[in-house]
């Protein structure tokens, strides 16, 4: 197994990285039976935080890496960029509770669980967006 993921690295750009660990994350978090122990505590509503932060999360890694063009060098994204790291994350949300629904293994699928994926990836576009805004302004005047 690990043959095969130093081989896949070997090809892989560099600046995506960041963005296939958290999708490995979000799957073993999402698709293993038990990924954290048990605990006595329940509070309403937060399946959905959860969903909304990861996914929220992997929109802002994916915006980010998506901008990288070197080490601490970021361009501006073109909206069908946005858009489409956009919909590759939501698309991913959906397929994630699409699996959830057809394994056998303790999970369900949840309209409502991809709504909160849904809501977390527009927070994360827009957290990333206004990162990456601010964070050019703040170098557009240093020499490289």
């Amino acid at each position: 197994m690990m043959r095969v993921v130093v081989k896949i690295m070997k090809y892989w750009p560099k600046r995506w990285v960041t963005t296939a660990l958290v999708v490995l994350a979000i799957l073993y978090l999402t698709l293993v039976p038990r990924p954290l122990p048990d605990n006595d505590i329940e509070i309403p509503g937060l399946d959905k935080v959860v969903h909304a932060v990861m996914f929220g999360g992997l929109a802002a890694v994916a915006c980010i890496d998506a901008a990288m063009r070197g080490r601490n060098r970021f361009v501006a994204l073109r909206r069908r960029q946005v858009w489409g790291v956009a919909m590759a994350a939501a698309a991913f949300g959906g397929a994630v509770e699409i699996a959830q629904g057809a394994m056998c293994a303790g999970r369900s699928g949840d309209v409502l669980d991809f709504v909160a994926d849904c809501a977390g990836v527009a927070v994360g576009v827009l957290v990333a967006m206004c990162a990456l805004r601010m964070w050019r302004k703040q170098n557009s005047g240093v020499s490289r």
